[in-house]
């Protein structure tokens, strides 16, 4: 029998379950109507065709917006577009219509969509205009035209990630945003045009959504409440926190110089972010019993500069789970320097890890050298002692009901 993959089980109750291709994920558009979506202002048509919903412009029509019905807050939304080059557009996010009336003006966060070289930037639709300032929209070439452009969007508390075709493109933090606009729907907008301009068309397809509503921050971005070290985990004005080895601290068996957490999880998903110098090596560990003794006692997936890889991966290269043959499918390893993301989902003994936006493992533990470690544990990232200074920020964590 077929397994579904654990993360998207666990959103049945919180959104159609449609299950997507990628784990956690579900699709917010079935495909072949516009069922669960609402059209806000504007008279631009909305229509289903070859499985995308394609918006064409209206003659003096002010901007449109293809709304859903659901509202979301902390989330990540994937999607593909190829619109019209003459054509302005963006798709909202937890946006809202105002005074809350059905005909109201749509206003809230919305990711840019242009060939202006401004992409993927986050404009305050009636809400301010740019939410990105000035020194941070840098131009840039990296939409496709007349091409399908893959967006990838993490929302998440006041901020606000996104990435076109791979590369990331704006980490935004907009606190006065976020405290006006914590919640809303998602909008495909058609951008108005004058009498005797188009039309012109946008088409959007594989919309997917994940849900992070049930995910707890396990860094504040200013101290280490929460965690155990003796390590040299210092925190950093960008809300990220370095390890940074002290003199003399060499290798990766002083346990107690590892950041470990105080709450022991069981059923979890883990979501976090972390950037490391060329050839940079640490790991994160999970279900530890013992922080004395983390290699016999836990579980570790690798965390290590694999940017250069060429070939066959080991379990010892980025993603691969340390102690089996278990190797990363495939070499997602960003370049030194870089923001890698890593998700790991582990429920019972299956095991399942994303990096960079691509599942790359799916195991059951219980065959694995793994079978005999504990089902819960401590959580933890590795210091590997000198010279690996390696960032690490949004950590986040779901503890899953058994």
């Amino acid at each position: 029998m077929q397994r579904l993959t654990l993360a998207a089980l666990l959103l049945t109750l919180a959104i159609s379950p449609t299950f997507a291709d990628d784990p956690g994920f579900v699709k917010l558009f079935n495909g072949k109507n516009l069922t669960g979506w609402t059209q806000r202002n504007g008279t631009a048509t909305y229509r289903v065709e070859d499985g995308c919903i394609v918006g064409t412009t209206a003659e003096g029509s002010p901007n449109s917006f293809l709304c859903s019905d659901k509202l979301y807050g902390n989330f990540e939304l994937k999607f593909e577009v190829k619109f019209d080059s003459a054509l302005n557009s963006g798709v909202q996010i937890r946006s809202q219509t105002a005074d809350g009336k059905p005909d109201g003006r749509v206003n809230g966060p919305q990711v840019e969509i242009s060939t202006d070289k401004m992409a993927g930037y986050v404009y305050g639709e009636s809400a301010g205009g740019w939410m990105t300032p000035d020194s941070g929209r840098k131009p840039h070439d990296t939409i496709k035209e007349g091409e399908w452009n893959s967006y990838h969007v993490v929302a998440f508390g006041n901020k606000i990630e996104t990435w076109i075709n791979g590369k990331q493109i704006s980490d935004l933090t907009h606190e006065e945003r976020y405290k006006s606009h914590p919640i809303g729907f998602i909008g495909l907008q058609v951008h108005g045009i004058g009498r005797g301009q188009g039309p012109y068309e946008v088409r959007w397809r594989n919309l997917e959504l994940r849900d992070l509503s049930e995910f707890k921050s396990l860094y504040n971005g200013k101290d280490l409440s929460g965690w155990k070290t003796t390590g040299n985990w210092i925190p950093q004005e960008d809300g990220s926190v370095l390890i940074q080895p002290r003199e003399g601290e060499q290798g990766w068996s002083r346990w107690d110089s590892y950041l470990w957490s105080e709450t022991k999880y069981k059923d979890f998903v883990m979501d976090f972010e972390y950037a490391y110098p060329a050839g940079g090596n640490s790991g994160f560990y999970f279900r530890v019993a013992d922080r004395n003794n983390p290699v016999q006692t836990g579980i570790e997936a690798q965390i290590l500069d694999s940017s250069a890889k060429q070939g066959d991966l080991s379990s010892h290269d980025h993603g691969g789970i340390v102690g089996t043959s278990v190797a990363a499918s495939k070499n997602m390893s960003k370049a030194p320097g870089e923001w890698n993301r890593m998700v790991v989902t582990c429920v019972g003994s299956h095991l399942q890890v994303e990096l960079n936006g691509e599942q790359i493992i799916d195991t059951m533990l219980d065959q694995t050298p793994m079978k005999d470690r504990p089902l819960d544990g401590y959580i933890g990232f590795q210091d590997h002692g000198r010279p690996n200074d390696i960032k690490f920020r949004s950590m986040r964590v779901r503890t899953l009901a058994p």
